[in-house]
């Protein structure tokens, strides 16, 4: 069955407050863009083209188009080997994971089931929830942290790097926030040196502290692991599935970010799952912040995860738009709704306004 159309509409609303600060950018709103595909029997699949937030948008739409243009007429069974080649360039990935989910919608909703069933996971499932707060006041993230976290296994703070005294004013601000049972992730996004880090990483031992992404490569942050002698967790430093398996094979990592968007796809995301599972390295399945479609896909992935899930992300939480991709069925769980394909969130294509493919 040939693909007889793409369809595009733009994904852009706008973060809560004033936006979402990390130490290299703060996100006022998305730059991501819903992909449809029409086969010639009318049947379809709804996906979601994720960006980085760095990346320009008129220089990604530029990038994105010769992608979409060479979809029209293809057949539906060659468009796993063109996903393949689109992943190898590292500005094409988040296409890749776009179209794939439109591909796996379709599937999933032929077959009658969810997409996370494509994925080896069962057909209604959920995940250990992470909540994830941008940089801010120490005062303002403990307070936080109370209240909208007091049921989340996984917190998660952004540091900016800029002043050391105060992201750890903040580390110790989160920690004395937490419940005994509850883990901190102290995310940097790569802001440190590796004496930086080092540095910073001993003078807090608590058990319950993971330091995200220290450094900006993988071979800082696997020296800081080694240096430090604490619990490190890479993220974007793992660049493909070559940077997964050598980070499992030299053992600096207590734990790893699955980020599908940032490594062209689910059926990507699913293998670096299950290979951390197999190996016993701890994970977090997780993407840049995005639309509602993108996020129930990430969640679709999570729903399949076994016990070395650390948490999963909902990737809307911070930004004003639609919410009924997901249902918590307690406190500190979350998982996608059960129905198939991606199920109803998918109508939020429609009621975007029309960019021409």
């Amino acid at each position: 069955m040939k693909i007889a159309r793409v369809e595009v509409r733009p994904c852009e609303p706008a973060f809560f407050g004033d936006g979402y600060k990390m130490s290299f950018v703060t996100q006022k709103a998305l730059n991501n863009r819903y992909v449809r595909l029409v086969l010639e029997d009318g049947s379809t699949g709804t996906g979601e083209l994720s960006r980085s937030p760095v990346w320009p948008k008129a220089e990604q739409q530029t990038l994105e188009q010769p992608c979409l243009d060479a979809l029209r007429g293809m057949e539906l069974d060659d468009l796993p080997r063109l996903l393949a080649d689109w992943r190898q360039e590292k500005r094409l990935t988040g296409v890749a994971f776009g179209v794939e989910l439109a591909m796996l919608d379709l599937l999933a909703r032929r077959a009658g089931v969810p997409v996370s069933t494509l994925l080896g996971g069962p057909g209604a499932g959920d995940a250990p929830e992470c909540l994830s707060l941008g940089c801010m006041p120490p005062d303002v993230l403990a307070w936080t942290i109370r209240t909208k976290g007091r049921d989340i296994p996984v917190i998660q703070a952004k540091l900016s790097g800029e002043n050391l005294d105060e992201d750890l004013a903040r580390v110790d601000a989160a920690l004395a926030a937490l419940r005994p049972d509850q883990e901190l992730l102290a995310d940097f996004n790569g802001a440190l040196s590796v004496p930086q880090a080092i540095d910073v990483v001993r003078t807090r031992p608590d058990p319950r502290l993971i330091w995200e992404e220290t450094c900006d490569t993988y071979e800082e942050n696997l020296a800081v692991a080694r240096g430090a002698r604490r619990q490190i967790m890479m993220d974007q430093c793992l660049t493909g599935p070559e940077t997964f398996v050598r980070a499992i094979k030299d053992g600096g990592a207590l734990a790893v970010v699955i980020k599908s968007d940032a490594i062209g796809g689910l059926t990507v995301g699913r293998t670096l799952r299950d290979m951390c599972e197999a190996a016993g390295v701890r994970y977090r399945i997780d993407g840049w912040w995005c639309g509602p479609v993108a996020a129930a896909g990430v969640l679709h992935l999570a729903a399949g995860a076994g016990p070395g899930l650390i948490s999963v992300m909902e990737l809307t939480d911070p930004i004003d738009t639609y919410k009924g991709h997901f249902h918590r069925s307690r406190p500190g769980r979350v998982g996608p709704v059960g129905a198939p394909g991606l199920g109803p969130v998918v109508d939020v294509f429609d009621h975007a306004g029309h960019v021409p493919a």
